[in-house]
């Protein structure tokens, strides 16, 4: 897998399960757990970041992705709330 077709997968990834961590990602890819994945996957979350799908947010040092639609939902949800 690459190139669009591997960031269409992780965006999917990222929409069934999120919050997520890059270590997941490359679990539920099946893709062996080393440095040149975690900045493969990295590169991708950046790029649909970029495109405005997703967001993430680094806690400690695990960097941590969700779906920009959530990211409304929130919004909405504390905009109601007050």
């Amino acid at each position: 897998m690459k190139g669009k077709e591997l960031r269409a997968k992780i965006f999917k990834i990222i929409e069934m399960h999120w919050p997520v961590h890059i270590k997941e990602i490359a679990r539920e890819l099946e893709i062996e757990i080393d440095n040149t994945a975690i900045k493969k996957i990295s590169y991708h979350l950046k790029q649909l970041e970029k495109a405005e799908k997703i967001r993430t947010k680094r806690i400690g040092k695990a960097l941590v992705a969700w779906p920009t639609d959530m990211e409304k939902l929130r919004v909405l949800y504390e905009f109601l709330k007050e």
